[in-house]
C-alpha cells in the first residue's frame, strides 16, 4: 500500500472513529431518551406501604396551609412512618412542603445513613440554618416512626416514639406552608428509593407521652385515629389507591398519584451542593468519556482541512464544549437525567485533554 492509499484509509479509520464516539456521547448523556417517564411507584402486598423506587412521587396540587403573615413561630408536628430502600451517595427528601415560588419550606429527608429536616431555622443567637442532622438513622432498611414537633424555641425529633435529639432553633410561621411532595427530591438530582407507610402534618405539638402512645398504637393496629386538638392532613399508605390517597385527617388535600414522572423544578446546570464521592466519581467518568473525543476529533480536523495543530485544538475544545452544553441542555427535560454544569466543566477538559495529546504537524 503506498502512502497515498495508506493516508487516505487512515482518514476513513479516524473519521468513522469519530463519528462513533460522537454517536456514543450522545447516546449515554441522553440514554434512555425516556421523556415521559412512568411515575415509579407500586403497592406491595400487605400494609408495608408505598414503595418509591427511585423517580416516584405523589403531591398535593393545593398548598397544605396558607402562608401566614405574623411573627409567630410554626408550631405543629410532623408524623413520617418510611422505610429506608438503602444508604444514599447523595441527599434525597423523602416528604417536602414545597411553596408557591417552588422552593423548600420544610423537608424530611435521607442522606447516606443519616437523617435530615430542612428548612428555615433560625438558631438562638440570631445564625440561620437549613439543615438539621441526626447521624446513622437511616443504616438498615427497617421502618422508622419519625414525629417532629416544632415549638417556638426548639424542634424535637423523635424515634420510634422516644425523644432522639432536640434542637434549640426556631421556625418562621411559612414553614408548614406549601404544597406536599413525597417520595422525589424537588430537584431532580437525589431520587429515593423505600416504602412510606404514614404521612400527617398537624397543628400544634404534641407531648412525649402522647407521641410515645401514637408510636405503640401505629405499630399494633397500623392505624391512628384523629386527634381533635391537633388539626390538618394525614395520609395513611397501606390501601392500594390508583389515582389519590385520601386525606383522613380533617384539613388539607388529598394527594394525586400520577401516572407519569414530572419534576416540580427544572434545574438548567446546576452546581453540586457538595462534593463526595459520588460527584467524584460523575467528574472521572466524564473526564474519561471525553479524552476519546478530543483526541479522535482533533486528528480528524487535522486530515480534513490542514489547520495548524494550535487551531484544531481550540475548535476541537470548543466543539467538545457545545456537545457537552447540548447534551446538558437537553437533559432539562429528562426528568431521569440531571443538567449539571459540574459535567459541562469536567467534559470539556477530557476534551482539551484529548485534543491536546495529538501528534504536532511534521
Amino acid at each position: 500500500m503506498n502512502p497515498g492509499e495508506l493516508e487516505h484509509l487512515s482518514r476513513k479509520i479516524v473519521t468513522l472513529l469519530t463519528a462513533g464516539i460522537w454517536i456514543g456521547i450522545f447516546i449515554a448523556g441522553l440514554w434512555p431518551f425516556d421523556f415521559i417517564p412512568k411515575n415509579q411507584i407500586r403497592w406491595p402486598s400487605g400494609a408495608d406501604g408505598l414503595r418509591f423506587d427511585g423517580y416516584g412521587q405523589v403531591y398535593s396540587s393545593v398548598l397544605m396551609f396558607p402562608p401566614r403573615q405574623s411573627d409567630e413561630a410554626a408550631k405543629a408536628t410532623i408524623e413520617l412512618v418510611f422505610t429506608p430502600a438503602k444508604p444514599y451517595d447523595t441527599a434525597s427528601t423523602v416528604f417536602s412542603l414545597i411553596n408557591q415560588d417552588d422552593e423548600v419550606n420544610f423537608a424530611i429527608g435521607q442522606s447516606l445513613t443519616d437523617l435530615f429536616l430542612q428548612g428555615s431555622f433560625m438558631q438562638s443567637v440570631g445564625k440561620p440554618v437549613a439543615k438539621l442532622w441526626l447521624d446513622h438513622v437511616c443504616g438498615r432498611a427497617q421502618e422508622l416512626f419519625v414525629t417532629v414537633t416544632l415549638d417556638a424555641r426548639h424542634i424535637d425529633v423523635y424515634l420510634d416514639g422516644r425523644l432522639a435529639r432536640s434542637f434549640p432553633v426556631s421556625t418562621r410561621p411559612d414553614n408548614l406552608s406549601g404544597k406536599v411532595l413525597v417520595g422525589h427530591s424537588l430537584k431532580g438530582t437525589g431520587h429515593w428509593s423505600g416504602s412510606v407507610a404514614r404521612l400527617a402534618i398537624l397543628e400544634g405539638p404534641f407531648d412525649a407521652a402522647e407521641i410515645s402512645r401514637r408510636y405503640e398504637q401505629w405499630t399494633s393496629t397500623r392505624h391512628l385515629s384523629n386527634d381533635v386538638n391537633h388539626r390538618g392532613a394525614a395520609y395513611e399508605f397501606v390501601t392500594p389507591a390508583v389515582d389519590f390517597v385520601k386525606n383522613i385527617g380533617e384539613t388539607g388535600p388529598d394527594l394525586i398519584i400520577p401516572e407519569t414522572f414530572r419534576l416540580s423544578k427544572y434545574n438548567v446546570l446546576e452546581w453540586p451542593d457538595h462534593f463526595n464521592r459520588s460527584v467524584a466519581i460523575d467528574g472521572v467518568v466524564n473526564i474519561a468519556g471525553f479524552i476519546p473525543f478530543g483526541l479522535c476529533t482533533c486528528l480528524c480536523l487535522r486530515f480534513w482541512t490542514g489547520w495548524s495543530i494550535s487551531r484544531c485544538v481550540a475548535t476541537t475544545i470548543l466543539l467538545g464544549a457545545s456537545v457537552s452544553l447540548a447534551i446538558e441542555l437537553l437533559q432539562v427535560m429528562l426528568p431521569t437525567r440531571d443538567s449539571s454544569l459540574a459535567d459541562l466543566v469536567t467534559n470539556i477538559l477530557g476534551a482539551a485533554i484529548g485534543a491536546g495529546t495529538t501528534v504536532i504537524d511534521k
